[in-house]
Order: structure tokens, then C-alpha cells, then sequence
């Protein structure tokens, strides 16, 4: 257990690492692109994205196989399964101008707070309806102008082996008030490698890290959002219990 959490240490600080050496040349590029482009965050995404791609290249524990296409829906609402705090570093490294909430607070850490904030992760305070209607309505102008939005419906982590929890309404609202497809993600793998609760590294043996994007949804084709997240919920479900079946049987 004690060589896990050092482990677990180790891969902590290597994140927050890269995260840092790079926060120089972000914010440089961030600044010339504000003077230029609408949304200069773009050009600061750039860096934490390919930051997680490295960060999961040079963690030899975690081996991460990417089922996407080459070119990624724009103007959508991707929502995935969520087993892992990596989950999210997933996410990041290959979806394009996102914004993305989190219950994670780290509003009162000043360089943490605005770094999250150009990187496109919103806190959201559910107990402020001032501040949720906020955040839906940012979220709202980000898909109708032609740009994404990441959501894991659960809103918490379930334990890997178990079913996905309760979906919120919030990613399916959306959609259906922009018109914008639903883009079903199942992450498959990340819960046996870090889990909901515990700090630690579940394993040292090298961990496959399943990512499958299923074709997207039109809400047109659905009465309400009820029907949608229902029918999204049973899709990813149905999804994760077929590649759990082939990976782990």
C-alpha cells in the first residue's frame, strides 16, 4: 500500500509539474491571442491539452486506448461515464474548445482558479441558483456559438464493476435548447487505476484505459429531455456492460 501512495505521489507531482512549466508560455500566448481573437482561451487550451496527452505517455501505469474519430463534432454536448479524477485529463486531450463543470472548488487559489478558468472548467455551486443559472447560460452561448461543452451526467464517480449513477438533466436541457448533439463517451478502466475515495494507485501493473465515442444523438428526434436522458443513459450503459464483458471475461 505505502509503494502505491508513493507511486500515487509521484504521479501527482509530475502532473501539477507539467502543468506549471508550462504556465509561462500559456499565459504569453493567451495575452498576444487576446488582442486578436474573440477567444483567446483557445490558445491557452492548446497547452494543457497536449500537457495530458504527455502526462499519459510518460505515467508507464496507465495505458490509454483512444476509439474516436479523426475529425470530433463541433458544437456539441460530449457526456461520458465517470469512474476516475484521470477522467477529465482524458477528456481534455483530444476535445477542442470546451468549457466543463466541476463541483472541485479552487475558486480561493488565485494562479489555480484563473488557470482553470482559461482552461474551460466552470465550479459550479449547485446551492447558488444565481450562480447555476450563470453557468447554464455561458454554457447556453458556448454551443450556439459552434463550440463544446463537457459533461459528466452522473455529476460524481461511480466504483468501477458498479452501474452508472442517476443522470442530472442539465447536459440534455442543453442540448435540446441549442439544437446541439449529445456526443455518448463511455471511459472504461480508469476507476481500477485511481478511484472514487481513495488517493492511492489501486494497482502497479500497467492498467488499459478504455475510450469509446459512440455515434451522436439528435435531440430532435426525442419528445423531451426525460426521453433523451433516458435513452442516452441506457446506450452508455448497455455500452460499458458489452466492453466490460469483452475486456474483463
Amino acid at each position: 500500500m505505502r509503494i502505491k501512495c508513493l507511486y500515487s505521489l509521484w504521479a501527482l507531482v509530475l502532473f501539477w509539474a507539467l502543468i506549471f512549466a508550462l504556465l509561462i508560455p500559456a499565459y504569453t500566448v493567451y495575452l498576444i491571442a487576446f488582442l486578436f481573437t474573440k477567444y483567446p482561451q483557445d490558445a491557452f487550451q492548446i497547452f494543457p491539452r497536449y500537457i495530458f496527452k504527455l502526462y499519459f505517455k510518460i505515467v508507464p501505469k496507465i495505458n490509454l486506448i483512444l476509439d474516436i474519430p479523426d475529425e470530433l463534432p463541433m458544437g456539441a454536448v460530449y457526456v461520458a461515464t465517470h469512474q476516475s479524477s484521470i477522467d477529465y485529463p482524458i477528456l481534455g486531450s483530444f476535445i477542442p474548445k470546451y468549457l466543463s463543470l466541476t463541483n472541485v472548488n479552487v475558486t480561493w487559489i488565485p494562479i489555480a482558479s484563473t488557470s482553470a478558468k482559461l482552461i474551460g472548467i466552470r465550479y459550479l455551486n449547485s446551492s447558488d441558483l444565481g450562480a447555476v443559472a450563470k453557468s447554464y447560460e455561458e454554457l447556453q452561448k458556448q454551443l450556439n456559438e459552434g463550440r463544446n461543452v463537457i459533461i459528466f451526467p452522473e455529476g460524481t464517480r461511480h466504483q468501477a464493476g458498479e452501474e452508472l449513477g442517476k443522470f442530472k438533466k442539465v447536459a440534455f436541457r442543453l442540448a435540446l435548447n441549442t439544437s446541439s448533439p449529445i456526443i455518448p463517451i463511455v471511459i472504461e478502466g480508469s476507476g481500477k487505476v485511481l478511484a472514487k475515495g481513495d488517493p492511492c494507485y489501486k494497482t502497479l501493473k500497467q492498467t488499459d484505459v478504455h475510450v469509446k465515442m459512440l455515434k451522436p444523438i439528435d435531440p430532435k428526434n426525442f419528445k423531451g429531455e426525460r426521453e433523451l436522458l433516458k435513452y442516452t443513459q441506457k446506450l452508455l450503459q448497455d455500452k460499458k456492460d458489452e466492453m466490460c464483458e469483452i475486456l474483463y471475461s
